[in-house]
C-alpha cells in the first residue's frame, strides 16, 4: 500500500511538471541534458572501442586511419549542401531525429556484422562507419541550429559546462563497464554487446530530443525565393566572409589546432595494443580517467570563460592539451595510460567550450547554418588529412616521432591564437 501511494505521488508530480510547472526554457534544457547523457553510452561504447575492434581484427595503420579520415571526407563534401538544407527547414528537431535513426541504426548493423562474415570484417566495419557519417553530417548542423535557439547566449557557458560534465560522467561509467566486459567475454561477441548497448543509448537520446519544443517565434523560417545557381551561391559565400573577419580568423586558426589534435589520432590505438600490449581493461580505465577529468575541466574552464572570456581559456588549454601526445610518446607501460589521459581530458574541455561558444558568436544569425557548414567543411578537411599524414609519417619515422610533431604543432596553434586574438572579444 505504501509503495502504491509513493508511486501515485511521483506520477502526480511528474504530470504537474509536464504541464508547465517549469518554464519552457528550463524544460528544454533538461530534455537536452538527458539527451546528452544518453549519448554517453555511445561515446563510452562504440565511439571509444571501434578503432580497438578493427586493430584486434588485424587492420593496418592506414585502414585504422580511414576510420577517422573517411567520415571527415564525407562531412567535407556534404556540409555545405546540408547547411543550405537545414536553413530551409521549419523543424530542425524532426530533421535531427530522422537522421539519427539511420545514424544509430548503423551501430546495430556493425554489431550484427560478425554473425554474417569473418573475412574482410575489418574493411566492412570501416565502410559502414564511413557511411554512418552521411546522416552524421546532417545531424551536426541541425543539432547546432537547435542549440542556438534553446540556450540563451548568457546561459551557454554554464549550461554547456554542466551538460558536458554530465556527458563525461556517463561516458566514464560506460567506458569502465565496457572495458571490463570486453576483458571478460570472448571476442568478438564482447564487442557486439558493447555496440548494441550504444545503439540502445542512441535510441533513448532520440526520444528525449523529440520532447524539446522550439518557440514559434524563434523557429527557423523557410527560405523562399527563386532558385540560384552554384556560382551565385559561391559569390554569396565570399561576400558573407568578407563581412565576417572574426569568422575567417576563427576558421584559419582553429584548423591548425584540429590538424595537431588529429595527426596522431589513428596511431593511439595501434600504439597501445602493439607497443604497450595494453589490455581492453586498461584501455577502458584510461578512457574512464580521461572522462572523469572532463567533468572537472568543464566546471573549471566554464567558470573561467564566464569571468575572463574564452581567449585565456583557449591559450591555456591549447598549450596544455599539447602535452598529451608528447607524454604519450614516453609512456613505457599500460600503467601510465590513465595518468596521461587525465591531462588530455582536463585541457580538451576548455577547447570544446571555447570552440563551441565562439563559433556561435562569430556566425551571423541569419547565416548561422551555412557558416557552421563551412566551418565543418574546413574542420573535416583537417580531420581527413591529419590522420593520413600521421600514418605516413609513422611509416617513414616512428609513432613516437609523430607524437612529438603533434606537440610542436600545438605550440604553433597557441602562438596563432595569441597573435590573432580569436576569442578575445567574447565574454560570457
Amino acid at each position: 500500500m505504501n509503495l502504491f501511494q509513493l508511486a501515485k505521488r511521483l506520477t502526480a508530480r511528474w504530470r504537474r511538471w509536464q504541464i508547465g510547472q517549469y518554464s519552457s526554457e528550463d524544460r528544454n534544457i533538461l530534455y537536452f541534458s538527458i539527451d546528452t547523457a544518453c549519448q554517453g553510452l555511445v561515446l563510452g561504447g562504440i565511439a571509444t572501442f571501434i578503432s580497438i575492434f578493427v586493430v584486434r581484427l588485424g587492420a593496418s595503420s592506414l585502414l585504422v586511419s580511414l576510420l577517422t579520415s573517411l567520415p571527415a571526407m564525407v562531412g567535407a563534401l556534404l556540409s555545405i549542401p546540408m547547411g543550405l538544407f537545414v536553413e530551409r527547414q521549419q523543424d530542425p528537431i524532426r530533421v535531427t531525429n530522422r537522421a539519427r535513426l539511420f545514424h544509430r541504426g548503423s551501430f546495430l548493423l556493425i554489431a550484427l556484422l560478425p554473425f554474417f562474415m569473418r573475412q574482410g570484417l575489418a574493411e566492412a566495419t570501416v565502410v559502414l562507419w564511413a557511411l554512418n557519417s552521411v546522416p552524421a553530417a546532417l545531424i551536426n548542423l541541425s543539432w547546432m541550429a537547435v542549440v542556438a535557439e534553446i540556450i540563451p547566449p548568457k546561459r551557454r557557458p554554464s549550461v554547456n559546462g554542466a551538460r558536458w560534465a554530465l556527458l563525461s560522467l556517463v561516458t566514464a561509467v560506460a567506458v569502465a563497464l565496457c572495458g571490463y566486459m570486453l576483458d571478460r567475454l570472448p571476442f568478438p561477441i564482447s564487442y557486439q554487446i558493447v555496440f548494441a548497448i550504444s545503439f540502445l543509448g542512441g535510441a533513448l537520446s532520440i526520444y528525449f530530443f523529440s520532447l524539446i519544443q522550439l518557440p514559434p517565434a524563434q523557429s527557423p523560417r523557410v527560405a523562399l525565393g527563386k532558385r540560384v545557381t552554384l556560382g551565385q551561391r559561391v559569390r554569396r559565400y565570399v561576400r558573407s566572409l568578407v563581412g565576417a573577419p572574426l569568422f575567417v580568423r576563427y576558421l584559419l586558426t582553429t584548423s591548425v589546432l584540429r590538424f595537431a589534435l588529429n595527426l596522431p589520432a589513428a596511431l593511439y590505438s595501434i600504439y597501445w595494443i602493439r607497443h604497450l600490449n595494453a589490455s581492453d581493461l586498461w584501455i577502458g580505465w584510461q578512457s574512464t580517467a580521461g572522462s572523469l577529468a572532463l567533468i572537472v575541466g568543464y566546471f573549471l574552464w566554464g567558470r573561467v570563460a564566464s569571468r575572463k572570456g574564452h581567449h585565456l581559456v583557449l591559450l591555456a588549454c591549447t598549450f596544455g592539451v599539447g602535452i598529451y601526445p608528447v607524454w604519450m610518446g614516453f609512456v613505457p607501460t599500460e600503467f601510465w595510460l590513465p595518468l596521461v589521459a587525465v591531462v588530455r581530458g582536463f585541457f580538451i574541455t576548455g577547447i570544446d567550450l571555447s570552440f563551441f561558444d565562439t563559433l556561435l558568436q562569430v556566425c551571423p544569425p541569419d547565416k548561422r547554418a551555412s557558416f557552421i557548414a563551412l566551418n565543418t567543411v574546413v574542420a573535416n578537411l583537417a580531420i581527413f588529412l591529419a590522420p593520413m599524414a600521421g600514418s605516413l609519417l609513422s611509416g617513414w619515422l616512428s609513432i613516437r616521432v609523430v607524437f612529438l610533431v603533434s606537440g610542436g604543432i600545438h605550440l604553433l596553434a597557441t602562438l596563432l591564437f595569441w597573435l590573432f586574438h580569436v576569442a578575445a572579444e567574447e565574454k560570457g
